[in-house]
């Protein structure tokens, strides 16, 4: 991916290239312009440190792992999980699968249920370092590093208006359920 939009300075791949050199999968020839990320107060979002050493560093430590594992650290920290019914092609070709129907965001109770194990949104209503500990010990994460899923946690929670929100819905709850 070392072609850039003169536009939108998206990167690109070679075949990406279309024959004018303008590429159009990505800001439509500057029709699109997204703005800026920012915060409630309108300050500009920039990546946090640490993010972007995992991202463009090769000598950071935990660079290959975060690379060789970075759907498990977006899925492991997510809030919900997509749902959808499935429809898998059969046949050669990259993997595609098609979508019947609606797409919805599948999200759980503020707290667990009879006793099942945190998840999503949940893991953001629990103690941070429980919170890590619950995630780096699902099988399906064993590849991610423990320090880093601390650092993505704490950001999120630092910076995070979900992670916020379901603080503070949290907090609510256990008013209700005291009195």
């Amino acid at each position: 991916m070392n072609i850039i939009c003169q536009f939108c300075k998206s990167k690109n791949f070679v075949a990406e290239c279309p024959s004018d050199g303008k590429f159009t999968s990505c800001c439509r020839k500057e029709k699109i312009k997204l703005e800026k990320p920012s915060d409630a107060l309108g300050n500009d979002l920039l990546y946090p440190n640490f993010l972007l050493g995992l991202l463009t560093n090769p000598n950071n430590p935990d660079y290959k792992n975060f690379h060789d594992s970075i759907r498990s650290y977006n899925s492991v920290v997510s809030f919900a999980s997509m749902g959808a019914k499935v429809v898998d092609f059969s046949g050669g070709g990259p993997y595609v699968f098609k979508v019947y129907g609606q797409i919805c965001h599948r999200t759980s109770h503020i707290q667990s249920v009879s006793g099942q194990a945190p998840q999503y949104d949940q893991l953001y209503v629990i103690d941070s370092t429980q919170a890590t500990e619950i995630r780096v010990n699902h099988p399906a994460n064993e590849q991610c590093n423990i320090r880093i899923l601390d650092q993505i946690d704490s950001f999120f929670r630092q910076h995070n208006r979900l992670s916020d929100t379901y603080r503070m819905l949290r907090e609510v709850e256990s008013r209700v359920v005291a009195e």
